[in-house]
């Protein structure tokens, strides 16, 4: 079970790396904001998979340290809650910024949307294999991931709806009220998921 769960780290690792790549490109091709948000989310979230995964390699090292893996688990659970919730900072000012500059969404997002899409089927199955994980043995590392892919996936539902507005609507007002509420429920999703997750370092840890 231990190797399976180190495979499906590395996994994750490999599968968000693509996502950052490809989007980096799709930043370039539109002036969305949720597009924006949406990479620098993807960035931020597979830093916090390198570091889950060198976690979990020092925690089973350790295995016969109770004292230590226990401090291993609540820098798990305040390096993954943080790191939610700067991201959503970086996006609020990016949010705010995009307000004052009131110009609709423009250009090709046919890139992003595909990789939103993916992402949401991804996602939703890493979600569930962590979770299954962790229901099996308590980890603090499969714990704090399936949380992350559980909001992964609710961003990316919020980002293929307001990148699929560009494509479907006309109306500049629409498609600017659409990316903008976009962006704002990445925002506030982040900062509710890292607070909850930061929350459970206070908990009595396994």
């Amino acid at each position: 079970m231990k190797d399976t769960r180190q495979k499906t780290l590395i996994l994750s690792i490999f599968f968000s790396s693509l996502g950052p790549i490809v989007l980096l490109y799709a930043v370039f091709s539109n002036t969305s904001t949720t597009q924006l948000a949406d990479f620098l989310r993807r960035t931020v979230e597979l830093t916090v998979l390198i570091v889950a995964l060198w976690m979990y390699k020092k925690m089973q090292k350790i295995h016969d340290n109770p004292e230590k893996i226990r401090d291993y688990k609540q820098w798990m659970y305040r390096i993954s809650g943080a790191v939610l919730m700067l991201s959503a900072v970086i996006l609020l000012i990016i949010l705010i910024y995009n307000v004052v500059n009131l110009n609709a969404p423009t250009g090709n997002v046919t890139i992003g949307l595909s990789i939103a899409v993916l992402g949401l089927v991804f996602n939703g199955y890493f979600a569930l294999r962590y979770r299954h994980f962790n229901r099996v043995s308590r980890n603090a590392v499969m714990d704090t991931q399936s949380k992350i892919y559980q909001a992964k996936m609710i961003v990316d539902i919020n980002v293929i709806i307001a990148l699929s507005s560009i494509i479907l609507f006309t109306n500049t007002n629409l498609i600017l009220m659409i990316d903008r509420i976009g962006t704002m429920m990445i925002v506030v999703y982040l900062f509710y998921r890292g607070f909850r997750i930061l929350r459970y370092r206070e908990m009595p840890l396994k």
